[in-house]
């Protein structure tokens, strides 16, 4: 055996009684012709240690050759890390006994709930000129603990080591506990993958929403004119993202009131707020909100039994008719904010040819991703609904009697037009440091509040 120049500095005193105030340093050759075992053994005898190998790996692993290695002036814990953790070892060192293993059993723990978010968005368009029917579908599934399974087991295989193979992981979805066996590299490269998971998977967004109507006047047919909306913030402009349905603007914080944008609808009809809601989420987990009502509606069908007789049912259904809006929020390191946001506005239609069959409805849907920072406002428009009513008009009292109230009244159709806009404001959540929700929300300082 080569020797090893091994040497050993007093940091405090020569007549110190243990290593742990000696400074360590070592130099290979760099012939690989030194290995661990020579080394620990050296340094047992020059610190009086016991030292214990706990599996047939680390006998076989602590057996191999170094390339090169030049440690200066270390003291026992750097030293002993450079030595084993550098190589790929687990050690403990209690008192005076050493203990070194190559394999080791953990768990880790991941806060998240056991459950699987799925869902499907179908929308058709036709168009007149060629009669054709352009279909979108959208279909959205979040299974966390089966993607996140996948993930430990590719890392996990991405450091093959030759001399073991790994057991299958144990991942308890109820408390969120994983128990994983396996070298030092692998249970290290799943730790920083855990650790980064957690910091992005629970942070978390409010949201604030404003949703109003305008009933566009008999002149404004046509929608609300944005770009009029822009050239009045003249020292804000903001900035214009996309017209495929309307319009959808942001303004950075600070620099939008919601009395301003108020006093613009204005000028296109009759203003009137639908809903205020906030809601918060987890980062890249979807908030829906809905505005509406519930269409229950009943329907027969027709179906043959066993001996080909025909039997009839009486079914039962329901139908959502209003505006949902769901929104999924994506957090950057630097606290940008990726949002995908898609409102959708149904109604019942004026009339239904077959009530065997459910309900006839109009919808409109908006698909739209904006990135935003901390705070900012976007705002969504264009999304513009038709309603046609009957009013029956005439002299009063007469115009209610049977048979004589056709000659008495008459029956007036009215069309309106709405337009929906929905303001949307996000808040990044920081638990650690969360402010006050009325200094988030800009509310005033109410007692006990």
């Amino acid at each position: 055996m080569k020797k090893i120049i091994l040497s050993i500095l007093l940091f405090t005193s020569l007549f110190a009684q243990n290593c742990d105030t000696k400074l360590f340093s070592l130099s290979t050759q760099g012939n690989g012709s030194i290995n661990l075992k020579n080394i620990i053994t050296d340094l047992s005898d020059t610190c009086d240690l016991n030292v214990i190998l706990t599996d047939e790996i680390s006998k076989e692993k602590i057996s191999q050759n170094l390339s090169y290695l030049k440690l200066k002036n270390q003291s026992l814990d750097e030293f002993l890390d450079s030595l084993l953790s550098k190589n790929g070892f687990f050690y403990t060192l209690k008192g005076n006994t050493l203990t070194i293993s190559y394999i080791k059993t953990k768990n880790f723990k991941v806060d998240y709930i056991n459950s699987i978010i799925s869902g499907t968005t179908n929308f058709s368009a036709s168009t007149q000129e060629n009669g054709g029917t352009n279909t979108l579908n959208s279909t959205f599934n979040f299974d966390f603990w089966t993607d996140f399974t996948n993930n430990i087991n590719q890392i996990l295989t991405a450091q093959i080591d030759s001399f073991y193979k790994n057991p299958a992981p144990i991942i308890d979805k109820t408390t969120g506990i994983v128990t994983i066996t396996g070298t030092k590299r692998q249970l290290d490269r799943v730790q920083n993958y855990i650790d980064t998971l957690n910091k992005r998977l629970h942070k978390e967004v409010m949201i604030d929403v404003k949703i109003y109507s305008v009933r566009l006047s008999k002149s404004n047919q046509t929608g609300i004119n944005w770009s009029d909306f822009s050239l009045n913030i003249a020292a804000n402009s903001p900035i214009k993202l996309s017209n495929i349905v309307g319009s959808s603007s942001i303004f950075r914080q600070g620099t939008f009131q919601v009395s301003g944008l108020l006093n613009f609808l204005s000028k296109y009809g009759q203003v009137n707020s639908i809903s205020n809601p906030k809601i918060t989420t987890l980062n890249n987990q979807k908030a829906i909100i809905t505005v509406g009502q519930t269409i229950n509606y009943s329907y027969k069908t027709v179906t043959t039994d066993a001996n080909g007789n025909l039997v009839q049912s009486d079914n039962i259904d329901s139908k959502f008719v209003g505006i949902l809006l769901d929104i999924t929020p994506e957090i950057s390191d630097k606290n940008i904010i990726l949002m995908g946001i898609n409102p959708s506005i149904s109604s019942l239609a004026p009339t239904q040819l077959n009530t065997n069959l459910p309900p006839d409805t109009f919808e409109k849907k908006l698909n739209t991703i904006v990135r935003v920072k901390n705070g900012d406002t976007i705002i969504l428009g264009g999304l513009i609904t038709d309603e046609t009513t009957f009013n029956r008009n005439g002299v009063p009292i007469l115009k209610e009697i049977p048979i004589v109230k056709y000659l008495f009244s008459y029956k007036e159709k009215i069309s309106t037009r709405e337009e929906m806009v929905f303001v949307i404001t996000p808040h990044i959540i920081n638990i650690d440091k969360t402010k006050p929700l009325k200094e988030i929300l800009n509310l005033p300082s109410l007692g006990g509040f």
